[in-house]
């Protein structure tokens, strides 16, 4: 029959682009009705209804730094902890935004890598002929008490995880006399507000230690990790941290 091949040489419409199309509005209607309940900002700029926008994901590729702690401890870093990148982690650290795991994780794996490095090194110029066991212990900062109760969730850990480095017993805990929150405090006053803070719950007898915190700005933090650490055996070689702010951050690169 005729009629069997009437539609040859007609544009016929396109199934895939108008799925896409479908689709696409789909989804526009949802992220609306969403926006309405519960509003959504890109984390980095807050650009309406998106939770990260392709810019601000392009401003988070690693750029590894180094900063040299007043006690001589090396620092990497991932990121510098500023705009954008300032706001992805303060919304990942301090405003329950834990899917930016996801896209932070590689700067402190970046951070990670430098600091083993950096920890190789040091083990291959310490010891004759560069045999010897150059492991490196990865040692987490935790958080205060009341850091944890409010936000729920601790950062490090989630970002150790996302790289597939569950840690296991904790080797660095927080102390009675842990201090409150470090906000507003000057340097001095820092560093006060952290001796005594931190204790190792074990002898790790000589073992090679990598600090993890996630933003370095005094360093206050990482030094009295050092102290409790060291108090206890350990030969600290360095820290890695998510990020580092600006004046921190400014004595190159690894």
């Amino acid at each position: 029959m005729s009629g069997a091949v009437h539609d040859v040489g007609m544009p016929r419409p396109s199934r895939p682009r108008s799925v896409a199309l479908a689709r696409d509005a789909l989804a526009t209607a949802v992220r609306e009705a969403l926006s309405v309940v519960s509003p959504v900002s890109c984390a980095g700029c807050h650009g309406p209804d998106v939770g990260l926008c392709d810019d601000c994901r392009r401003r988070l590729v690693p750029e590894a730094v180094r900063v040299d702690l007043p006690d001589g401890l090396p620092v990497f870093a991932g990121l510098v902890y500023a705009f954008e990148a300032r706001g992805v982690v303060l919304a990942f650290k301090n405003g329950g935004r834990v899917r930016l795991a996801e896209v932070l994780a590689p700067a402190l794996a970046a951070a990670l890598e430098s600091c083993a490095r950096h920890g190789s090194h040091e083990a291959a110029s310490a010891v004759d002929g560069g045999t010897g066991d150059r492991s490196l212990l990865v040692v987490p900062v935790p958080p205060s008490r009341r850091g944890r109760r409010r936000r729920g969730y601790d950062p490090v850990d989630l970002l150790l995880r996302r790289l597939g480095l569950v840690v296991g017993t904790r080797l660095l805990v927080p102390t009675a006399r842990a201090g409150g929150g470090q906000k507003g405090r000057d340097r001095q006053q820092r560093l006060r507000g952290r001796e005594g803070s931190l204790r190792a719950t074990r002898d790790l007898g000589g073992s090679r230690v990598v600090l993890v915190d996630d933003v370095v700005t005094t360093g206050g933090t990482l030094q009295e990790a050092r102290r409790a650490l060291t108090a206890r055996g350990a030969v600290v070689v360095g820290a890695a941290c998510l990020a580092a702010t600006p004046l921190r951050s400014g004595s190159g690169r690894p």
